[in-house]
């Protein structure tokens, strides 16, 4: 039987949209701050326009230039949001983009009104290209760069003092770790009328939250089969795992994760947690120069990418093929490196292992 995707799921799917929002609507809000919204939805968060219109702009606006990068997908997303009846009543505000030119520093968020009782905010790292996902991973690694934190924390603050019942905080990959940590460091106001956290594919970065028990029970986390961005980390609640059709590391697009009616197909749930990555790999990452650390993230996308696995089974069969490549690319690397890679993949084969099951 051949599931659904987000594409899909929009022709099959035209019941109004309420503020129960299910899984694929959210993946699909995740696509909203990707898009250059910078001449089309205000910055202010009392002046709302209809996403129907702020799309037809948009469309008109991405005729007449060549300036900005998208996923084929999304050019395909914005037509069919236009003629979506389940979409008809939602507003956009809010539109925030941080450092546009720089993607280790790129991230924004925008505000998503179902009704006039609910809010979806929903960040994003840098854009959407390979070159911004590497650009997300970073944040496992440079513990300077704080500044996507200051961001997601002061964008809630803002968007927690407007006039309304309940309030969704979701995001994409770096989006999704915005999501946390913003949640996890509003005041207890702010936290109350948080009704839900979602991240999709986005690595957990240890922090020193304020007041995380009141919401960490609302905390979400979804992950591919193969996950990349989120081995190591340590969610809150076990992740769950995912099905994607795509390969290696291409499996982060949400595009190609299947859906059984309006959720994810659900594979399991799973911990991704090790002490190894999260406790020692991690700090002595963030004691490496950038260009070196880059490299060493940098090997392990690399390797990944080409070994074209879709499943668990496809990449613990070719795990001697992943060895044998992380031995001749880290073959310039000092000892202590080459020592904290070989340790690193060993780690990741005993996360993987236990998937295997699903």
């Amino acid at each position: 039987m051949i599931m659904p995707d987000l594409l899909k799921y929009l022709d099959n799917y035209n019941r109004p949209l309420t503020a129960s929002l299910n899984v694929a609507d959210q993946m699909i809000l995740t696509r909203l701050p990707f898009l250059p919204w910078q001449a089309i939805v205000s910055k202010n968060f009392s002046d709302e326009v209809p996403l129907r219109d702020a799309l037809k702009q948009l469309e008109q606006q991405l005729v007449h230039t060549s300036e900005y990068v998208l996923l084929p997908n999304d050019r395909i997303l914005i037509q069919k949001l236009q003629t979506s009846f389940r979409y008809e009543k939602v507003k956009l505000s809010g539109f925030k983009i941080q450092a546009p030119e720089n993607l280790d520093k790129q991230c924004a968020a925008i505000t998503v009104s179902i009704d006039s009782h609910t809010k979806i905010i929903v960040f994003r790292g840098a854009d959407g290209t390979t070159l911004g996902w590497k650009s997300d991973l970073r944040i496992i690694y440079d513990a300077d760069s704080t500044t996507w934190q200051d961001f997601a924390v002061d964008y809630l603050k803002q968007v927690g003092i407007l006039p309304f019942d309940t309030l969704q905080v979701i995001g994409f990959s770096k989006g999704g770790s915005m999501a946390i940590y913003a949640a996890s460091h509003a005041s207890s106001d702010i936290q109350k009328r948080v009704k839900q956290v979602v991240n999709f594919d986005g690595p957990q970065v240890a922090s020193k939250p304020t007041q995380t028990e009141p919401v960490k029970s609302r905390f979400q986390t979804y992950l591919p089969q193969l996950p990349f961005f989120g081995i190591g980390s340590e969610f809150t609640n076990p992740p769950i795992i995912v099905n994607s059709t795509a390969t290696g590391i291409w499996q982060h697009d949400l595009y190609s994760w299947q859906l059984h009616d309006a959720i994810p197909v659900e594979l399991g749930r799973a911990s991704t947690t090790d002490n190894f990555l999260t406790h020692e790999l991690r700090p002595w990452l963030r004691q490496q120069k950038h260009d070196r650390a880059q490299l060493f993230i940098d090997t392990f996308w690399t390797i990944l990418d080409k070994s074209e696995a879709v499943s668990i089974n496809d990449l613990l069969k070719h795990w001697q093929q992943v060895t044998k490549a992380f031995r001749i690319q880290s073959n310039s690397w000092d000892p202590m490196a080459r020592q904290m890679g070989q340790k690193a993949l060993q780690s990741a084969f005993q996360i993987i292992v236990t998937f295997a099951h699903f």
